[in-house]
């Protein structure tokens, strides 16, 4: 009897060649994922970069309606107790600004049945300084003790900052020297990369001088004053 054994099976394997194929398809996957990661990363930093910015923005717009809304005729006194000419300081490179600084008086500073040792009253002003929009403020209206105004950084990158007035001829000033507040002022913010953003903020003010006997009677508005050490 005559056996018979099967064929032996044949191995099978990868040729050089094809692993080499496979190495480079394995490498433009990788590559391909790293590039759509990598871009996926910088659009997300990107994105929270513009937020972070608009977020600035709506913060600082805020800050200045509720300031320049609440604009009062309440003049401020130097180290040396003088009066001030006008209800707002302002013009370029004031208080120590890059660009446009201005300074007023504003009311509505919220003080709990007098419970802290000041008034309702805040002086306010906007400047820049190293490429950056700050808010100044004071405990108390007048200079009198010369303290340092207190600040915050509300924006960075600025590249420019402007101020102008609305008079009661409903036409803007670059400056405004008369003893009454406007009718509203321009604010223009001009950043890195940006272009320039406008908003128009209205004030509690008319455009025009008040008579000698209401001059008199608001510069001698002590609500402003020190009412506490």
């Amino acid at each position: 009897m005559r056996f018979t054994y099967p064929p032996k099976s044949r191995q099978l394997g990868f040729t050089l060649l094809e692993v080499m194929i496979a190495l480079g398809i394995l490498g433009f996957v990788v590559l391909a994922t790293h590039q759509i990661l990598n871009s996926t990363i910088q659009a997300k930093q990107g994105s929270e970069e513009v937020i972070a910015e608009l977020d600035a923005l709506n913060t600082t717009f805020r800050l200045m309606d509720q300031d320049f809304n609440q604009m009062t005729k309440r003049e401020t006194r130097n180290e040396a107790g003088d009066f001030t000419p006008s209800y707002i300081l302002h013009g370029r490179y004031d208080l120590d600004s890059q660009y446009d600084g201005i300074a007023f008086v504003r009311d509505g500073w919220t003080n709990p049945i007098s419970l802290l040792p000041r008034s309702e009253l805040q002086a306010v002003g906007y400047r820049v300084v190293d490429d950056k929009l700050e808010r100044l403020y004071r405990v108390y209206v007048d200079q009198l003790d010369g303290t340092e105004p207190r600040s915050q950084v509300l924006l960075e990158n600025i590249e420019d900052l402007k101020f102008e007035f609305l008079d009661d001829k409903q036409k803007w000033q670059e400056n405004w020297e008369k003893k009454a507040l406007p009718l509203a002022v321009s604010v223009t913010i001009k950043m890195q990369e940006m272009e320039p953003i406008t908003r128009f903020f209205l004030t509690p003010g008319d455009g025009k001088v008040a008579s000698s006997t209401s001059n008199t009677n608001n510069g001698n508005n002590t609500g402003g004053g020190r009412t506490g050490p």
